[in-house]
């Protein structure tokens, strides 16, 4: 494995995106879009419901934003990648790439959320710490999915019947910490929710690893 090509992926893929400008636009208009009508409907969003639709945003926003991360080449661009790069090397960057796009869509649900209804959080730092562990699982799946999907011709049904129950664990555990770090709820414990998330996300990216090389050989 050479750090030296999984950059060089890495950059690809974000030249790539800002190529298609209106694809991250779209993804971001999206998740503006979806604050917005959710603020005129409600009026007044108090710290529960704040909670609530952060997470239903950013798991519907992630799925279209990351699914696609294999499904935009096509199979004789993997098949040349596969005379250039180690399985694991590609599947890292593209990890890597899925991650940040995953934050950077994060900061901008959390702004328009906290810009029409206000910001809730009492305790930033654990929001922010167990948000980036949570979100890093979310990705690890997310990209799994996108690889599995692209295995099965693109079958965008299998898409979702895979994706949303194996996202279910991360995302409970999530909103279990945002409620804390909000303060909705009192919890003493919230410490090993974080170590749980952390090791979520070792045991999904065992996972990716081990099997992408042999879903991309397929």
């Amino acid at each position: 494995m050479n750090i030296v090509r999984i950059k060089d992926i890495f950059v690809k893929d974000v030249t790539i995106e800002l190529r298609q400008k209106y694809a991250v636009g779209g993804i971001a208009l999206f998740a503006a879009t979806v604050v917005f009508i959710m603020y005129k409907s409600f009026n007044n969003i108090n710290p529960r419901e704040w909670t609530i639709l952060l997470w239903i945003i950013m798991l519907f926003a992630g799925l279209n934003a990351i699914v696609k991360s294999f499904l935009q080449e096509k199979k004789e661009t993997y098949l040349y990648y596969f005379t250039l790069f180690d399985p694991l090397e590609l599947i890292i960057a593209r990890l890597f790439y899925n991650y940040l796009f995953m934050l950077l869509l994060f900061c901008v649900v959390v702004f328009f959320l906290s810009l029409f209804s206000g910001y809730p959080v009492k305790d930033s730092a654990l929001f922010f710490g167990g948000s980036a562990l949570g979100l890093f699982g979310i990705s690890v799946i997310f990209t799994f999915v996108s690889v599995i999907t692209a295995s099965g011709q693109g079958n965008t049904t299998l898409m979702s019947v895979l994706a949303l129950p194996l996202v279910l664990p991360s995302v409970l555990l999530l909103l279990k910490v945002t409620a804390v770090s909000v303060r909705l709820i009192s919890d003493t414990a919230v410490t090993e929710d974080l170590w749980m998330l952390a090791g979520v996300d070792l045991l999904l990216s065992g996972v990716l690893m081990w099997l992408f090389p042999v879903l991309w050989k397929s």
